[in-house]
């Protein structure tokens, strides 16, 4: 194979069987390619570009579920869909899923990535997710073990899977009317198609998992589910909307931003009049506005960063962008008005300028002094974040704190996994902790 300096050509003649070409790049196999200084070869060969540690691809490393993501993309380009499927299905049972809404860390992981740009791997994903799943095999045998797992959202039904892959009986306890947590309500069908959710949920549940629907647990029933389980996992996510304390802010027509879009995905469909403003700059926000702009022509999403302190997916912005949102940067509510009617009318907001950095890493945007600045708003949705229940479960559980270990165990037989642990995270991440949560059970019972 040529190709230090010209482009690579391989004579089938001299080909020997070390299939470096055809396995992987050869700067990770050719070690004098590290001395190379102005290449990707060269960077690559050093692994240091993306922080990669040698052993595993950067890539890799970055996916919060180690998924194989080289020899998928290599399965796909030698035009084996079903082999690219079934290689992703052995760390991650959501393709269809994640092939939507993944925040894709590995593609800024690549160490291509400062030179070009990187493999789409999201969409690669989602077209590999196309192809035939392979049939799950019937398990005959009694199960090893019983586990209930409460909340099925991305981090419970991830632990269901790897619980009942392995021979574990799996009891999933659902609160609402459908499975999916988060992902069915919360993220609009224009992001996540309810399919692809479905597609997932059923390769999911084809393990053996039994999932009990409008089956709501509380705290004091934990107990009971230990003493019927030989484990339990708490999966409840962080479905609560963070309060903004303002004047106005229970007034007719002011909507908690979770509860705006649970509304619009189960119903019954929350009334809006326009102009409608949706304050908040994360995810929540911008898909409140993508589903406003929907059913009304004006809308705005008032932030008091700059456009690029948004912790929302830059795509998604840009997509709300596109659908005739209108964005007004550097403002913050200081209240909101009601009209002759009772209900919101306006809000008011004050300039806000940068004056430093946060623990965070990110600037702080304080209120500028002076003159205050009126928006007309007959629909306000306050996405300012999102919260858990840890606190409540852990005083009804009688802990003294909310305190799991990397795995999630909080005490023998109780595990806790996703945004309730970590607070509001990724779908992949939260999935991935429910993963760690079944491993963990798993070496606990000895399974």
């Amino acid at each position: 194979m040529e190709g230090r300096i010209y482009r690579p050509v391989l004579t089938e003649d001299l080909c020997r069987p070390c299939a470096v070409c055809r396995g992987g790049c050869p700067a990770r196999v050719l070690a004098d390619l590290a001395g190379e200084e102005d290449t990707l070869r060269g960077r690559i060969g050093r692994s240091g570009t993306a922080g990669g540690s040698g052993k595993k691809h950067p890539c890799r490393e970055a996916c919060p579920l180690g998924q194989d993501i080289p020899g998928y993309i290599r399965c796909l380009a030698q035009g084996d869909q079903a082999g690219a499927l079934e290689l992703i299905l052995r760390d991650n049972p959501m393709p269809a899923v994640l092939g939507h809404i993944c925040h894709h860390p590995c593609q800024e992981a690549c160490a291509s990535a400062s030179l070009q740009q990187p493999p789409s791997v999201r969409e690669l994903k989602r077209f590999a997710s196309l192809a035939a799943r392979p049939p799950v095999p019937r398990r005959n045998e009694r199960a090893k073990a019983t586990v209930s797992v409460v909340g099925s959202g991305p981090a419970g039904l991830g632990a269901a899977w790897f619980l009942a892959r392995a021979g574990v009986g799996v009891i999933v306890h659902e609160a609402e009317s459908v499975p999916g947590g988060l992902l069915a309500w919360a993220i609009p069908p224009f992001r996540l198609p309810r399919q692809a959710l479905q597609q997932d949920l059923e390769y999911i549940l084809s393990f053996g998992v039994e999932l009990r629907l409008r089956s709501r647990r509380q705290s004091h029933e934990i107990e009971k589910l230990r003493g019927e389980s030989d484990a339990v996992v708490l999966a409840c996510g962080a479905p609560l909307a963070a309060r903004l304390e303002l004047p106005g802010v229970d007034l007719p027509g002011v909507w908690p931003g979770l509860d705006f879009l649970r509304r619009c995905s189960l119903g019954p469909a929350p009334e809006l009049h326009e102009p409608v403003v949706i304050v908040g700059g994360g995810n929540v926000a911008v898909d409140a506005a993508r589903w406003a702009v929907r059913r009304v022509d004006r809308v705005y999403l008032a932030y008091r960063r700059d456009r690029d302190q948004m912790p929302a997916y830059r795509e998604e912005v840009e997509a709300a962008v596109r659908d005739g949102v209108e964005m007004i940067y550097r403002v913050q509510p200081v209240a909101l008005v009601p009209g002759l009617d009772g209900r919101v009318a306006m809000i008011r907001f004050k300039s806000t300028v940068p004056t430093g950095t946060g623990p965070d890493g990110r600037r702080v945007y304080v209120p500028r002094t002076g003159e205050e600045k009126t928006l007309p708003a007959k629909t306000v949705i306050v996405a300012v974040g999102q919260k858990s229940e840890a606190e409540r479960w852990t005083q009804g559980l009688g802990f003294t704190e909310f305190k799991a270990d990397t795995n999630g165990r909080m005490a023998p037989g109780l595990y806790a996994a996703g945004d309730l642990v970590t607070g509001p995270a990724t779908v992949v991440e939260a999935l991935a902790g429910g993963i760690a949560a079944a491993r963990g059970i798993l070496q606990e019972l000895g399974t």
